[in-house]
């Protein structure tokens, strides 16, 4: 495997700033396979940002009476949610399908 240089992000904006520094940069979180990718020299990044602490992992209301879902909530997570499954009752279903 090629070395790297690794960042943990603790906002979106260090992340950004990370990953634009000039360099060939991927973002790495939750359940990716890049790791796996790397090792097999299909990917090869110069550097790699983690970005499971930027708070991406929320689901929050939204003014509108929605939900704002983060891009890094696990959908265990988001199917066992007491306000999807009252709410959104066919997404937690379906999700509970896929686990």
């Amino acid at each position: 495997m090629k070395s790297f240089t690794f960042t943990r992000a603790t906002d979106a904006a260090a992340a950004a700033k990370a990953a634009g520094n000039g360099h060939d940069a991927k973002f790495i979180a939750g359940g990716t396979n890049l790791l796996d990718l790397m090792k097999l020299q299909v990917e090869a990044p110069a550097a790699l940002v983690d970005i499971n602490h930027i708070g991406l992992d929320r689901i929050e209301p939204t003014p509108a009476g929605g939900l704002r879902i983060g891009a890094l909530v696990r959908n265990a997570d988001l199917a066992a949610d007491a306000r999807v499954r009252t709410s959104y009752p066919v997404v937690s279903h379906a999700l509970l399908l896929f686990l």
